[in-house]
């Protein structure tokens, strides 16, 4: 009887013990703060039309750095906000062969590439549809210098790739991945990196719809690791 007691009286403590560790450590986690808060929000523009916004922050961040990244995100969305704003606030009130009877809708949302205590890099994304058989996406890209609080270009990053190598292997991507693309071959116009982000372990490119494949294509990403970014190094001349 005493050995039963015994038994019961030690599963009893190791049972309390447990569950205190695991108290512990739920109360430990859920007091970490977040690097990135992604916050929804709706703005209706009229009876009809509305917009769906995405606002992101960075709660770890210096005030410098938050109050940067948010007036380069507002330099490039307020404007085409306040034209879809415009053009269609009086749709109510207003029926031609331009205002058809359907709903038009604007979607902005954010996708985190990468993050260190140094640098960002992120995309927005804008999918808009007034009217037609579909909608259109457009993405813009931030790549951002926190210890500097400053852009990066291209060459920051990627100063000594070959465009005309890299289109090639852009090219040998979707001809491997039967990815319909516009010509035979793709070509490093000027803004063939319009669109780009960084990792630690390469660079993504990101093709809008129409810019190098039709609308049944999609958005293009083509990552390219370190290891091939090597290769696509420009040849340097010896003397």
């Amino acid at each position: 009887m005493f050995k039963n007691l015994r038994l019961m009286l030690l599963c009893l403590i190791l049972l309390a013990f447990i569950n205190g560790v695991n108290g512990q450590v739920k109360v430990g986690t859920s007091n970490v703060p977040k690097k990135v808060i992604l916050l929804d929000d709706f703005i209706t523009v009229n009876s009809q039309d509305t917009i769906f916004v995405q606002t992101i922050q960075f709660p770890l961040m210096e005030e410098s750095q938050q109050i940067f990244i948010s007036k380069v995100i507002a330099d490039y969305r307020s404007p085409r906000i306040r034209q879809f704003i415009d053009a269609f606030y009086n749709r109510d009130r207003f029926k031609d062969e331009y205002y058809q009877d359907f709903s038009y809708s604007q979607n902005w949302s954010f996708e985190i590439v990468y993050q260190s205590q140094t640098e960002i890099s992120f995309k927005l994304s804008n999918y808009e549809f007034t009217g037609g058989a579909h909608g259109n996406t457009s993405v813009k890209s931030f790549n951002i210098d926190l210890t500097n609080v400053k852009s990066y270009k291209f060459a920051d990053k990627f100063k000594n790739l070959d465009l005309e190598k890299v289109a090639l292997y852009s090219t040998n991507y979707c001809l491997t991945n039967k990815i319909p693309i516009f010509d035979n071959i793709i070509k490093p116009y000027p803004e063939f990196t319009k669109v780009w982000n960084f990792t630690n372990m390469g660079l993504l490119l990101t093709f809008p719809q129409y810019s190098i494949a039709p609308y049944s294509s999609g958005i293009i990403q083509i990552h390219i690791p370190n290891n091939d970014l090597k290769k696509l190094q420009k040849q340097v001349k010896s003397n």
